[in-house]
């Protein structure tokens, strides 16, 4: 089972392993997976990440247009989430490609 410790003390070298460049997905039992820009926070029940907002198939961000519509400003491109430890099915890192500009990952 994925918990606190997997986050505290695997996670970073497992990414390290992978390149800088690496990419971190938490695929949940429901069949929702997360990309994750940062681990904010561990507790012994759950883990707070970073995501990167999720795409629609259209390509656009998921709930963009409800955030403008309540919250009055645009949305952002990344939110936190908190993430029971249970509810983790595994976690998915791939090396991320090598590109100018913005990227996802860690480093």
């Amino acid at each position: 089972m994925i918990d606190a410790r997997y986050f505290r003390e695997q996670l970073a070298r497992d990414v390290q392993a992978m390149g800088d460049r690496a990419v971190v997905e938490l695929r949940l039992l429901g069949g929702h997976v997360h990309r994750v820009r940062s681990v904010v926070d561990v507790s012994d029940g759950h883990v707070t990440v970073e995501r990167f907002q999720t795409r629609t198939e259209e390509g656009s961000w998921e709930g963009d247009g409800w955030r403008e519509q309540v919250m009055g400003a645009p949305a952002k491109d990344t939110e936190r989430v908190i993430v029971p430890f249970e509810s983790i099915l595994d976690v998915i890192l791939s090396p991320g490609r090598a590109a100018a500009g913005s990227r996802i990952g860690f480093g």
